[in-house]
């Protein structure tokens, strides 16, 4: 009852159609629904408006892509609820050169939680490092800097850094995010639960200040978690692809499915599976990989294996060529040897299930009298990824920098 009347609370989200992921065209109109989880009557955001309220400055901005990476790049940030101006500078250098212009809406309880602002770059050139700068004149935030993919398809290599589950520690999840920078990654994945209470803006607060100089450089990619909890909250503070709650991208020669296994509606598990069958059947990238909260396979003593997700999504992730699928959920470090239909296979034939879930929350303990569990480690944690010439390595550390794992495949 305390959730339900929480969520009642918050009148304006921005998500798309549960139903089945829908274009999110660079450029396009930005919509928002009218409440709760109804998006049936979506209504246009507000657009940018050369307003500036008592709190202009932008805040808490951070990167993702909700259309092609290689010539796109999605931006949010927060100012105070007045405040319509919703505008991005960015260019090779500080003199900046193109405008973007965007849209806005308020959070929370007429607006008391502020306004949330986003803008969309397209045309961009791959492969490119910009400048940029959002708010709106006089009100600009720093400069900062991002990088465009490469050209799909491109074999260029590349590395990305994956976690989740900072829950109500956000000053772990700060240190995480530093060890990871360490490692230059091109991006980030982030498995869910960033916070324990989805509608807890003081949590999110926390959450994003902990990603300055980090998210607001480099794009991260969200996966739905459980204690998101599918509220407005959620989906209005990002901006990814499609209905944002699963969906797909590419980077290099590399394909990413993103899924939501916390859902709202009955048989959007079943719908996901159908969707990825066909979404990995149309792609000719080498390297492929899934991203999620809840583990098929895991040793973890307080949820264990998802064995829905086993009959699920497994046989479609295996039978579709992804590498690794990356999930959180159960409070440690898990690497699952190469599985194919439950049974242990080699890397080239078979899905490796890796659970990444260090970001804060308090750890869990492991059973590992079961078949398919490789390694498990009961620490925070990170994971590094990178891709050159055929060749993937991860590379698991703790906070201390001591690495837990590692792997290596080929393709």
């Amino acid at each position: 009852m305390l959730l339900l009347s929480l969520l009642a609370c918050h009148t304006i989200e921005k998500i798309g159609d549960s139903a089945a992921p829908t274009a999110n065209v660079c450029g396009g109109e930005i919509f928002v629904a009218r409440a709760g989880y109804d998006t049936t009557d979506p209504v246009p955001a507000d657009p940018d408006a050369p307003v500036f309220g008592a709190a202009p400055a932008p805040y808490h901005t951070h990167l993702s892509w909700s259309d092609e990476p290689s010539t796109t790049m999605a931006m949010v940030w927060r100012t105070d609820a007045d405040t319509l101006a919703t505008r991005v500078e960015y260019g090779a250098d500080t003199t900046y050169g193109a405008t973007a212009t965007g849209a806005s809406w308020l959070l929370g309880v007429e607006g008391a939680a502020g306004r949330v602002h986003e803008a969309h770059l397209c045309d961009l050139t791959p492969g490119t490092t910009y400048h940029y700068r959002v708010g709106g004149a006089g009100n600009w935030s720093e400069d900062a800097t991002f990088t465009t993919a490469p050209t799909p398809g491109q074999a260029a290599p590349f590395r990305f850094a994956v976690t989740g589950d900072s829950r109500d520690n956000q000053d772990t999840w700060g240190l995480v995010l530093d060890a990871m920078e360490a490692h230059a990654p091109d991006f980030y994945l982030f498995s869910g639960d960033a916070v324990d209470l989805g509608v807890n803006m003081t949590e999110w607060d926390a959450w994003f200040e902990a990603g300055k100089g980090h998210i607001d450089r480099r794009p991260l990619m969200f996966a739905h978690g459980n204690h998101e909890f599918q509220v407005q909250n959620y989906y209005a503070l990002f901006s990814q692809p499609g209905n944002e709650q699963w969906f797909s991208f590419d980077y290099a020669d590399a394909h990413f499915v993103v899924l939501n296994d916390t859902v709202a509606t009955a048989g959007d598990r079943e719908l996901q599976a159908a969707w990825m069958e066909n979404d990995l059947g149309a792609t000719a990238a080498k390297w492929r990989f899934a991203l999620h909260h809840m583990p098929a396979y895991s040793s973890c003593t307080t949820h264990g294996s998802n064995a829905e997700l086993q009959d699920l999504w497994s046989p479609v992730e295996e039978a579709g060529g992804v590498v690794l699928d990356f999930t959180g959920h159960n409070h440690n470090y898990e690497r699952s040897y190469p599985l194919r239909d439950g049974a242990q296979t080699t890397a080239e034939l078979g899905t490796t299930y890796v659970v990444a879930a260090g970001a804060g929350a308090d750890l869990y303990g492991n059973d590992l009298s079961n078949a398919f569990t490789e390694v498990a480690e009961i620490t925070q944690n990170f994971v590094i990824v990178d891709v050159a010439d055929g060749t993937l390595t991860l590379t698991a550390y703790d906070l201390g920098g001591n690495v837990i794992d590692t792997f290596t495949t080929t393709r």
